[in-house]
């Protein structure tokens, strides 16, 4: 993994933490990722406008991939408004985070694609389970199956299997995109593509919210849960939400493996942490802490083993 990568997602982890901390005080329902998504449409549309030819590059191939990248987010966005309503931050977030690390490498060597694991790669990838057996518990002296019950696991999974599904299909997806607006020749393909896939990334996945919404809420009580969530946290998710996750797109054009891109994402875990202590006033006990520590040490053992 290049410098330039490291240093976006970085980057990406601190915005990415903060907008899950107005999400989780919000305690959102879906109709806040709704608005969210609409509000990153809106923010990119007049750059999408600006880089009017790069976006009539799109290919039809993109086009189709959108579809179930829309809907994975849709997965992820229903699974985090489910977490934050019945788990805290500290322990959903991270939970939510580290499980693609070990679900992307599974689905990407099934498929065929992206380099093969290192050793070095899979021993990380067991440091980042044994951090997520740990991080739900109490106390070291009452290690038990018992703290995963309750519904804040099944949604965090869900959020999981999420990224895991548009993680892949968006490395897909630039990747014919950034070859042709190469050939096109009209912008940058490594800037102007991921900020263009992103907006109508985003534009799909709030089509999947309104949808799911509309059918398991009906219209009316749709338009009742927007007016009645946080709407200045919704906006400035929103905004979080395109932006960190723009820089993510950019980064997939420096990284031959989207593994990697997927672990390094997770330094956003220990930021989420101190967050969740200090912004959302959680309890913070030594099993969170020292789990977080070693989901972070796994997640940096698989980005030096790529």
């Amino acid at each position: 993994m290049s410098l330039t990568a490291l240093f976006v997602l970085v980057v990406s982890a601190f915005v990415h933490a903060g907008w899950n901390a107005l999400g989780r005080r919000s305690r959102p329902a879906v109709a806040f990722y709704l608005v969210a998504s609409l509000t990153g449409v809106v923010v990119l549309a007049p750059v999408v406008l600006w880089w009017h030819a790069t976006a009539a590059l799109v290919p039809g191939r993109v086009l189709v991939l959108l579809i179930p990248a829309g809907f994975f987010q849709m997965l992820y966005f229903t699974g985090l408004a489910g977490a934050y309503k019945t788990g805290d931050m500290s322990v959903a977030y991270p939970f939510a985070r580290a499980l693609p690390v070990l679900l992307v490498p599974i689905v990407t060597t099934a498929l065929g694609h992206g380099s093969p694991l290192s050793s070095l790669a899979i021993a990380g990838m067991v440091g980042v389970t044994i951090g997520m057996v740990v991080i739900p518990h109490a106390s070291f002296s009452e290690l038990s199956w018992s703290s995963f019950r309750g519904k804040w696991p099944a949604f965090a999974l869900l959020a999981g299997i999420g990224t895991t599904g548009y993680s892949i299909v968006d490395s897909a997806a630039l990747s014919i995109y950034r070859n042709a607006v190469a050939a096109g020749a009209a912008h940058s393909a490594s800037i102007a593509a991921p900020v263009i896939y992103g907006f109508l990334e985003s534009l799909s996945a709030a089509v999947f919210l309104l949808a799911v919404g509309l059918l398991t809420r009906g219209a009316r009580r749709v338009v009742a849960d927007v007016r009645g969530i946080a709407k200045r946290d919704a906006f400035a998710a929103g905004i979080g939400i395109i932006g960190a996750y723009v820089l993510v797109l950019i980064a997939y054009g420096f990284a031959d493996n989207v593994s990697y891109v997927v672990a390094f994402r997770q330094m956003s875990l220990p930021i989420g942490l101190v967050l969740a202590a200090t912004f959302l006033r959680e309890r913070i006990t030594w099993p969170r802490v020292i789990g977080t520590a070693l989901l972070v040490a796994g997640l940096v053992t698989v980005g030096v083993a790529g």
